[in-house]
């Protein structure tokens, strides 16, 4: 009766946390396992808070794609790749699609060769070129070039819809 217990422990904000400001609770018998007289006095909030943040990588610019080029055949993107959240990024791949309608989906064709981006602080960007290439097999049509930030989805992010900055030009696959 009347006795404490003190204790100190790192704790780990979960990857799947929404960004934000918290209070850490402390909650003694949190899985109520004793009996006891009160059972509304066991959680005290922290008087300070912290700050959740989190990363949000998006494509920021890409270069537009030759006017054609054949299946199996390379051209040069040059792109840059923007963390504009909140939280560090560690490192991630931009990959590089041939789409139809401008949007990411299933039916895009994935290019050969893709970009690594090391870490990104909050605001910071990531500038560079390489060459990919048009899988043999690529069917005829007009395509736009689709650049995507964290296409393997290695980080998660504050927002996971936004990671594709599609060119304002079109490439011809004869």
């Amino acid at each position: 009766m009347g006795a404490t217990s003190t204790g100190t422990i790192n704790v780990t904000v979960p990857a799947s946390s929404t960004a934000g400001t918290y209070r850490l609770l402390a909650c003694a018998d949190d899985t109520a396992l004793v009996i006891e007289s009160d059972e509304t006095n066991n959680c005290r909030a922290s008087t300070g808070t912290i700050q959740v943040t989190k990363p949000d990588l998006i494509v920021l610019t890409i270069t537009n794609p030759p006017a054609s080029v054949s299946a199996g055949s390379s051209f040069s993107v040059t792109d840059t790749t923007k963390n504009q959240g909140t939280g560090s990024a560690n490192s991630s791949t931009t990959r590089y699609y041939l789409s139809l309608d401008g949007l990411k989906d299933a039916s895009d064709r994935l290019l050969t060769g893709s970009r690594g981006v090391g870490i990104l602080a909050a605001g910071a960007t990531s500038s560079g070129t390489l060459n990919v290439t048009v899988p043999s097999g690529t069917p005829t049509g007009l395509y736009t070039l689709l650049g995507c930030a964290d296409d393997l989805s290695s980080i998660n992010e504050s927002n996971e819809a936004n990671n594709c900055l599609a060119s304002s030009t079109q490439v011809q696959i004869p």
